[in-house]
């Protein structure tokens, strides 16, 4: 099948999805660079404004917690109505927020716009576009998504710098509308929707499991990693994660088919993709604040500094996918792991030299090999699974994606803080950079993993591909 031979519809279909996924992307990263702004206009610290953020990541992860059910349930014009409603809605509440409250408020329903808008792209894709096709189409979709990571950080530190951090919010809503009608006049059923129980016990616990374990982290942040406030929280998320597990194998109609699972190579490819989204989302946080906090730069500076390296991600996205539909999947994600070992080295060896012009060149460095890993991985992942099970898959690799990012922001924030508590005499200055390097130093870690699993990954065509 042609690329040609693909219904326009669908391709608008695709495009207007992604463009509510790219707006809530946005304002995701652009709230990055306020954190400075938050925290002297609403008096709060540090760990309390990064739940701008944390909550805005965890809110998202918990609704695409529940995509394969959502796509098995309701027409995509339906999941695409309640998508772009929330964003509307959370939207306004942010821009108005007259406190920190009810910004989170508003920040959490419209991740539910994101949570529903997200997954439906990448579904789309892999039911209604050629196998041979769906790593330009993803790379391609994955471009317009990734070009608001490239485009937040200085979107976000102009509003907040010339104008007003509310005006990142009003400024977008006018696209995500758009974006929201090309989707819902374009958009055809993927498949077969039916009537089921919702399992609100699995819904609930794993929702637990995901909050308590970054309530955990944000602990450590301020009593450190030895405190009942941190261990506590964690057993109880393991053990709430248990029982999602037990729940999930013992229903007829789980929220999530854990035999996904068995399946390896889809399995290396979702741990490939939270690792790295951990790190690259943890970087957007790590290194505006330090550009603020300890070069002295304002939220103008510390947007821009990160856009080169973004938009090289974005630019790269089609070319990686590409070149895995033409060579495979390996040489794409042992490129990337390379580069992105390499570039964590690097920030390691000079943490204590760091400039805006030396964060510049190492993030575009980073964004090179993020960009030939992170959607390949996700197209390669769900080629391992068969048809019935694709939501499945996508609702683990878009749950695990977004809670990477509230995971990597909330341990930044904590080793940030624990830097603090290290040097308890030492200047502000002197205690972000100690945090940071130990922010860096577990990025290297995470990246030396990245490369070991990558080397055990074999090119492998779908299973099952009729099924």
């Amino acid at each position: 099948m042609a690329s040609n031979a693909i219904p326009s519809a669908t391709k608008f279909a695709i495009f207007g999805t992604a463009g509510l996924a790219f707006c809530g992307v946005l304002v995701e990263t652009s709230m990055n660079v306020t954190f400075p702004t938050l925290m002297h206009q609403f008096s709060a610290s540090l760990n309390a404004v990064q739940w701008v953020t944390t909550a805005y990541l965890l809110a998202v992860a918990a609704t695409m917690a529940v995509t394969a059910f959502i796509q098995g349930r309701f027409h995509p014009r339906t999941i695409i109505g309640i998508g772009g409603t929330a964003f509307l809605v959370g939207g306004v509440l942010c821009a108005l927020a007259p406190s920190l409250l009810v910004l989170l408020c508003g920040r959490i329903i419209q991740a539910v716009g994101t949570g529903f808008a997200m997954p439906l792209v990448f579904s789309l894709i892999m039911h209604q576009v050629p196998f041979a096709q769906q790593g330009r189409f993803t790379g391609t979709a994955g471009m317009l998504i990734a070009l608001a990571p490239s485009l937040g950080p200085t979107y976000g530190g102009l509003m907040t710098q010339l104008f007003s951090w509310r005006l990142i919010f009003w400024l977008t809503l006018p696209i995500g509308l758009i974006s929201w009608w090309v989707a819902a006049k374009h958009l055809t059923a993927t498949g077969d929707t039916h009537r089921q129980r919702f399992p609100i016990g699995q819904f609930l616990v794993i929702v637990a499991a995901l909050g308590l374990a970054t309530l955990a982290v944000n602990n450590a942040g301020s009593a450190g990693f030895a405190a009942p406030g941190f261990y506590g929280l964690f057993l109880a998320a393991c053990v709430a994660l248990g029982l999602f597990i037990w729940l999930a194998n013992r229903s007829a109609a789980p929220l999530l088919q854990l035999s996904i699972f068995k399946q390896a190579a889809f399995s290396k490819a979702l741990l490939l993709y939270f690792l790295i989204q951990f790190v690259q989302i943890g970087l957007t946080f790590l290194l505006p604040n330090f550009a603020q906090l300890v070069l002295g730069k304002n939220a103008m500076v510390s947007g821009l500094m990160l856009l080169a390296g973004s938009l090289t991600s974005a630019v790269l996205s089609p070319v990686a996918g590409k070149t895995m539909d033409r060579r495979g999947v390996r040489l794409p994600l042992r490129l990337g792991a390379g580069c992105l070992l390499l570039t964590m080295g690097l920030f390691v060896f000079v943490a204590n030299h760091l400039s805006v012009p030396l964060i510049i060149g190492l993030f575009i460095l980073f964004q090179m090999g993020f960009s030939f890993m992170f959607n390949n991985l996700l197209t390669f992942g769900l080629q391992q699974l068969p048809r019935p099970q694709l939501g499945d898959g996508n609702a683990a690799f878009n749950t695990l994606q977004q809670y990477a990012g509230s995971l990597g922001t909330a341990i930044m924030a904590a080793l940030l803080a624990i830097g603090g508590q290290l040097r308890p005499a030492s200047s502000a200055v002197a205690q972000t950079q100690l945090g940071t390097q130990l922010a860096l130093g577990l990025g290297l870690v995470v990246m030396v993993i990245v490369v070991a699993v990558t080397f055990t990954i074999r090119d492998k065509q779908r299973v099952a591909e009729g099924a």
